[in-house]
């Protein structure tokens, strides 16, 4: 949206002293595979200008009022998404949105590292299916490369798997990807990449 140089010079004046933003971040709490969301932010004075720093992200401003519509179908992790946005006094202001997505399925740890020279001890994944998520079980498990040594079991809990990990040496840095394939109705859970490492 363009306004004209009397148009901003009036929204200037209208301004006051300490113009701005009352909540420049915002926080966005998401249900499970949520498609879409909109956030509102508002300033003390009129918003001129205004640029979303992501494709997911529509901008419209009325008066000091801007309006972010997000496409969230891709967001299976919590992420923070920004908006450049100017006012009518020249302020430029970085609005953020912190968006928390419920995880599907939890991993920990994240990844599994060895060091090169320590003893090939198993390392285990555990892996949790929170009750209300889209994941419905883990189908499988598989390994992309051939350095590691793997074991997927069921836990005594529904909803409950452990995958053990060996590294079949560690003398020398190794690196492999732990593919964990899961049942779900969403493509976006089809599958999770756990990395495994042996690093210096």
């Amino acid at each position: 949206m363009k306004y004209s140089l009397c148009t901003l010079l009036a929204f200037a004046a209208a301004c006051p002293a300490m113009a701005g933003f009352a909540q420049p971040t915002k926080a966005v709490k998401l249900d499970y595979a949520q498609k879409q969301t909109t956030v509102v932010f508002e300033a003390d004075c009129a918003i001129t200008a205004a640029t979303p720093h992501c494709d997911c992200t529509t901008v419209s401003i009325n008066g000091n009022r801007l309006t972010a519509v997000v496409d969230t179908s891709a967001f299976d992790a919590s992420v923070d998404k920004t908006i450049a946005a100017t006012t009518a006094d020249g302020a430029q202001t970085t609005l953020t949105m912190k968006f928390d997505v419920p995880q599907a399925v939890i991993f920990t740890p994240a990844a599994l590292i060895w060091k090169v020279g320590e003893a090939p001890t198993p390392k285990v994944l555990h892996i949790t299916v929170p009750k209300g998520s889209p994941v419905k079980s883990l189908k499988e498990a598989g390994l992309e490369g051939e350095d590691f040594i793997y074991k997927a079991a069921k836990g005594k809990k529904k909803g409950e798997y452990t995958v053990t990990v060996t590294p079949k040496s560690t003398a020398k840095r190794l690196r492999n990807r732990l593919v964990i394939k899961m049942e779900s109705d969403n493509p976006l859970y089809a599958q999770r990449i756990i990395m495994l490492r042996v690093n210096k």
